[in-house]
């Protein structure tokens, strides 16, 4: 199989006798890797390696405006609103829950080069409309509403203005900045020849920078499409495609070139329904085997693409043994790791202090966690489980740092745990690095390597949080503090290090584009993931968004309509895992993908649809059976001495194992702490 990126370096080798100065653009990084790599195996001798950028490096080149993270446009976005708003401001923490989607439709007023004057003043006189106050005079509440949507226009540009000032720029405000920029880029770099690949779904923004730099100079764009989509006019897989050949003026004088031809061959498609989500990870592991058994160098142009990257954990768990080389293209997200977990306990543990202490059960919980398990052992001596008995056997339903002095050999770290006061948000961060150095040294004794970079991850992250605390006044409470975390954790990722090149590739949608595979297993392809349907995550209205030509859920859905179906078009072997017992939280029923693919005329030969359930054997019970051997019989003989109870017969004649284990053995439930007096205590 030749792949997109190896026909559109053969075509270019055709054409051109060097591509030293040319300038590559593709919509990914990843993409570029394979770029160059396709180029080294096509060249016959030494050259220099040419430029190659994704589309967001080269508009960000071309801007001379560097991106700013989402915690810093946070950040920056708050200290306009506190000096833009009139009435009552909002702490940082209430301000945070509805900033992030304000900074979205920021963000996408700016890439669709929107003009924003016009969009907030319609905004504006629609809440006017239909604000719920009719009154003439209006309430202070219903004033105060409408004097928000009226400041939003004045904090776009104030937050604009600000990031300009520092040299930096949201994703929309760089491109912006760089349609602007265009000319004198162009002027700077006259003898670039420009190359565009494998570009779908474009912004107007760049739309623009695309068709002028085409316009302007010497180059070329190629498409990564089946020629079945772009001459379908009503499949999705080729929407965006179609709507370029009749908007641009250059496709109107150009063939469209990279067009391919490959989806009507021959395919192995199979269509395969398991329950729930961890059935799938093993069903892939159980597939990833057959492929080993048959042919050990088909698994370097196999593909397993995650619809639901939350996957990632239980696929790696369930890849088998004989699988040596993986490469791991998605990070994990930090959130999701053991650690995370701990800091967000820990800084729940004194949000939610009371006078008397801190309920036993908050206690318990961070006790039972395996990194404080860590943390508390002193000399091979579980300090956590023996303190949590403790609280259990002395009643304590609230605990306070002095009731746990009595344990010498791990009072600095029980100190650092249960401070005697309340720590402000400064403090709180030193104690959570201090907290990560302590287990560093734990870890590295046993090596573990994983453990080290989670705690090296988190290092780095609430480093940048007590830079953001000492720099901004407005982080004064744990709760502020506890909602910036979470909004920095739902960001960040740790990355996997591995061969692009080599071996079994790990992948989530979006980095699958520009890439092919022989063989592909794509997960969780359900309704509401892949696509993953309506979400109206925004201050725009649907109607204003598509007057003003803002993309709705619609384009989201003919975008992943088309990563789908550009994966399906070079492959040879194909499997579609959907999960069969959908339910809220995990997606709905099977794609329409699939129903739209089981329609398809021309593969009905090509697919086998199943249903894979898991292998259930019978487990046969047997009685169980304890022979009254003499030291039993002395049991029963010292427990009838005493006599028995009513309820103690009741348990023989009911379970006579369970009498067995009560009543003779003396083996009691778990003991727990009584929150109110039962009978037999009192």
């Amino acid at each position: 199989m030749q792949s997109f990126l190896e026909e559109v370096v053969d075509y270019l080798t055709k054409e051109s006798h060097s591509l030293e100065d040319t300038v590559f653009i593709l919509p990914s990084k990843r993409a570029g890797t394979f770029l160059i790599n396709a180029l080294a195996n096509n060249s016959q001798k030494t050259f220099f390696s040419p430029e190659v950028y994704s589309i967001e490096g080269f508009v960000e080149k071309i801007s001379g405006v560097s991106y700013a993270n989402n915690t810093r446009q946070l950040f920056e976005l708050y200290g306009v609103y506190q000096k833009t708003s009139k009435g009552e401001v909002d702490n940082f923490f209430t301000f945070s829950k509805w900033g992030q989607t304000l900074l979205q439709d920021i963000n996408e007023i700016d890439r669709y080069l929107i003009d924003a004057k016009a969009l907030f003043s319609n905004l504006s006189a629609i809440q006017e409309v239909t604000h719920w106050s009719l009154e003439a005079s209006k309430t202070k509440m219903v004033q105060d509403y409408l004097d928000f949507w009226n400041s939003l226009e004045q904090l776009y540009t104030n937050f604009n203005t600000e990031l300009l000032k520092k040299g930096l720029g949201h994703q929309g405000l760089v491109y912006r900045k760089a349609c602007e920029q265009l000319g004198t880029y162009l002027e700077a770099n006259t003898l670039k020849k420009y190359v565009f690949i494998g570009f779908n779904a474009l912004n107007t923004a760049e739309s623009q920078l695309i068709q002028n730099i085409l316009k302007e100079t010497n180059a070329t764009i190629y498409w990564d499409i089946d020629a079945s989509f772009l001459n379908d006019p009503i499949h999705d897989a080729g929407l965006f495609i179609r709507a370029h050949q009749k908007s641009w003026p250059y496709l109107q004088h150009h063939t469209l070139k990279g067009i391919s031809a490959h989806y009507a061959s021959k395919k192995d498609i199979q269509i395969i329904g398991v329950p729930k989500n961890i059935s799938q990870a093993k069903y892939v592991g159980k597939l990833l085997k057959e492929l080993q058994l048959e042919n050990v160098e088909a698994l370097k142009s196999t593909a397993v693409v995650l619809a639901d990257e939350s996957l990632l954990n239980p696929i790696l768990n369930s890849i088998p043994e004989e699988i040596d080389t993986v490469n791991i293209t998605m990070g994990y997200p930090l959130n999701k790791t053991p650690l995370a977990d701990l800091f967000a306990q820990f800084i729940e543990l004194y949000i939610n202090r009371e006078e008397q202490g801190w309920f036993y059960r908050k206690i318990l919980e961070l006790l039972s966690h395996p990194y404080i398990k860590v943390f508390l052992t002193v000399a091979d001596t579980d300090h956590a489980t023996i303190i949590s008995h403790e609280i259990k056997d002395k009643n304590w339903t609230h605990i306070t740092p002095e009731k746990l002095k009595g344990h010498a050999n791990t009072s600095a770290q029980l100190a650092l745990l249960f401070s005697t006061d309340t720590p402000s948000a400064e403090n709180l961060i030193k104690r959570c690095i201090e907290i990560i150095w302590h287990l560093k040294s734990k870890f590295e004794i046993v090596d573990d390597a994983l453990a080290i970079e989670y705690l090296y991850r988190f290092f780095n992250l609430f480093n940048q949080l007590l830079a953001l605390v000492q720099e901004n006044n407005f982080i004064n409470d744990l709760k502020s503090l506890q909602g910036l975390f979470k909004e920095l954790l739902s960001s960040e990722t740790v990355d996997f290090q591995g061969d692009p090149l080599e071996g079994l590739q790990i992948m989530g949608m979006l980095e699958s584009r520009n890439l092919d595979f022989e063989t592909i297993i794509i997960t969780s392809v359900n309704e509401g993931i892949l696509p993953s349907g309506k979400s109206n995550n925004s201050f725009i209205p649907f109607d204003l968004k598509v007057n003003f030509g803002l993309p709705t859920y619609k384009e989201k859905d003919a975008v992943y309509t088309y990563h789908f179906y550009r994966l399906l078009q070079r492959a040879k072997k194909i499997y579609i895992l959907y999960n069969t017992e959908p339910d809220v939280l995990e997606g709905g029923e099977k794609s329409r993908l699939i129903a739209q693919l089981l329609t398809d005329n021309t593969k009905t030969d090509d697919i086998t649809a199943s249903v894979a359930m898991p292998k259930i054997e019978p487990n046969e019970k047997v009685m169980d059976c304890i022979l009254k051997d003499e030291g039993l019989m002395q049991l029963i003989e010292q427990h009838a001495g005493k006599g028995f109870s009513p309820t103690s017969l009741s348990n023989y004649i009911r379970n006579p194992i369970d009498f067995y284990k009560r009543n003779l053995l003396g083996i009691n439930d778990t003991l727990e702490v009584e929150e109110t007096i039962a009978a037999n205590t009192f």
